[in-house]
């Protein structure tokens, strides 16, 4: 998976490309709180994400889970149609309370 962050006015965006699973997950969760934890809001970019399975979806919710623990805003935004609805079914936004915006 690649990826790139953008810093500025304490808020960072991150863009993911390619896959969200086993083999990328935990790294995903700790960019994600690595970037959470410096700064208040994230915006996660999942734009050019291709695929996720229920392991990178499980780092995902539980690090973000984590961040809106201590307060920090989470939005995740372009979010392919394939992906959103197997988001919906595990009731990802539902369990933590946040938006999912379509690409």
């Amino acid at each position: 998976m690649d990826f790139r962050a953008i810093e500025e006015n304490g808020q960072a965006i991150l863009y993911f490309a390619g896959e969200l699973d086993m083999a990328v997950g935990e790294r995903v969760g700790n960019l994600l709180r690595e970037y959470g934890e410096r700064n208040g809001a994230v915006t996660v970019d999942f734009q050019d994400v291709t695929f996720v399975d229920s392991s990178g979806i499980g780092h995902l919710f539980f690090t973000t889970k984590d961040l809106l623990t201590l307060g920090k805003k989470i939005d995740i935004i372009n979010v392919r149609e394939e992906i959103l609805d197997i988001l919906h079914v595990l009731g990802f936004a539902e369990a933590l309370g946040i938006s999912l915006k379509q690409a």
